[in-house]
């Protein structure tokens, strides 16, 4: 309840004097998420904490992951509150396997919720290392469209390379009632993010490396860092059990994710008020029980 997800962790990384390429990356990250806030408040109610959670939603489905559903409406926390104790590098591996555990169980997660979580971890780092910056770039790089005309003919109507470069140049401002039009969604979901940078991975297939990881459980996982080595963890039998159902199942992880990433991106947090507040506050949380399978 103290620290909940309030943006303070902009705040945190933003203010770290750590210089490894880890934190300069988390730096990078947050710049990005801020003017994304800013751009957006021009036209929704979208602060920095919700910039957060949107942009993980983001990043797990331009490698070809599952759409997750964001609930929106948390409060900014206020300048010079007290920032949460977390360690910035738990998720860079540089630290010990023990303390990732202790850091999602201290946070009231279950080992399923864990598992879960770091599995969409592991996707992303693995896609990261086969792919270049400039991929990452250009999956980033939307459609532009402007409206078409109604009934039959209202499939949107590609813009010249011309309208384009304008539209990108910085200095290029133009009122939202000036004719031209970027769909909030970018076309199609599967467009929301140009070419996505996960070769052959898709929704149907985002378990692909959890799958490989498993079938080498008991053999050298090194290919997949400190992550692999958690899920499959012969001392965690609850670790090991979930990622067995996950490796067997694209649909049962995809459906896990989603609950599970709600719930991080939720816990203790507030509410801007009126309807959201309303509707949410203090309100059980759905969670992803260890044991709802009777395996152990």
């Amino acid at each position: 309840e103290d620290y909940g997800p309030d943006g303070r962790v902009v705040t945190a990384v933003l203010s770290s004097k750590d210089t490894s390429p880890y934190m300069q990356n988390l730096q990078s990250a947050c710049k990005v998420l801020i003017q994304a806030a800013k751009d957006l408040k021009k036209y929704t109610s979208i602060g920095i904490a919700d910039a957060v959670a949107l942009g993980g939603a983001g990043a797990i489905e331009s490698v070809g992951g599952p759409f997750l559903s964001v609930q929106i409406g948390r409060t900014d926390a206020p300048k010079n509150l007290k920032i949460s104790p977390v360690d910035l590098q738990l998720l860079s591996g540089n630290v010990p396997s023990s303390k990732v555990t202790a850091a999602f169980r201290d946070a009231g997660l279950t080992d399923r919720e864990m598992t879960a979580l770091l599995g969409s971890l592991l996707t992303i780092n693995t896609v990261r290392k086969t792919r270049s910056a400039d991929d990452w770039k250009q999956s980033a790089k939307p459609k532009f469209r402007q409206p078409g005309k109604m009934g039959r003919s209202s499939e949107f109507k590609p813009l010249t390379e011309d309208d384009i470069a304008a539209m990108e140049d910085k200095e290029y401002e133009e009122e939202a009632d000036q004719g031209w039009y970027i769909a909030d969604t970018f076309g199609t979901r599967n467009e929301s993010f140009g070419s996505k940078v996960g070769d052959g991975i898709s929704e149907k297939n985002f378990n692909k490396f959890l799958k490989d990881l498993y079938g080498k459980r008991r053999g050298d996982v090194s290919d997949y860092g400190w992550i692999g080595k958690i899920l499959v963890d012969k001392n965690n039998p609850t670790t090991e059990a979930w990622m067995s159902k996950y490796a067997g199942s694209y649909l049962s992880y995809n459906k896990d994710l989603s609950v599970a990433y709600n719930v991080i991106t939720q816990l203790g947090v507030e509410y801007t008020g009126g309807k959201y507040e309303n509707l949410l506050k203090n309100r059980k949380r759905k969670t992803l029980k260890d044991d709802e399978f009777g395996i152990f």
